[in-house]
C-alpha cells in the first residue's frame, strides 16, 4: 500500500466515523415506536462505523508489520549482511 493511498484511505475513515458521531448524537432513543425506515438507517449507520473501524484496524496493523519489516531491513543492513544470500 502506497503512503499517499494510506493517507487517503485513513482520513477517509475518520472523515466517516466523524460522520457517524455526529449523525448519532441526532438519533432518537431506541423504541419501538421506530418505523421500519428508521430501523434501516440505524442499520446503516452502525454498519458504516464498523467498517470504518474494521478499516482503521487494518490500517494500524499494516503500519506495524510494514515499521517492524523495515526494523529487520535496518538491522541486516547494520550488520552488512542486508544483500547476503
Amino acid at each position: 500500500m502506497k503512503m499517499r493511498s494510506a493517507t487517503v484511505d485513513a482520513a477517509a475513515a475518520i472523515a466517516l466515523l466523524n460522520h457517524a458521531r455526529s449523525v448519532c448524537s441526532h438519533l432518537d432513543p431506541l423504541g419501538p415506536e421506530l418505523t421500519i425506515e428508521e430501523l434501516r438507517q440505524r442499520a446503516e449507520i452502525v454498519d458504516s462505523v464498523i467498517r470504518a473501524r474494521n478499516k482503521l484496524r487494518l490500517m494500524r496493523d499494516r503500519a506495524i508489520a510494514i515499521e517492524q519489516a523495515l526494523d529487520r531491513f535496518k538491522s541486516r543492513c547494520a550488520n552488512g549482511s542486508a544483500f547476503q544470500q
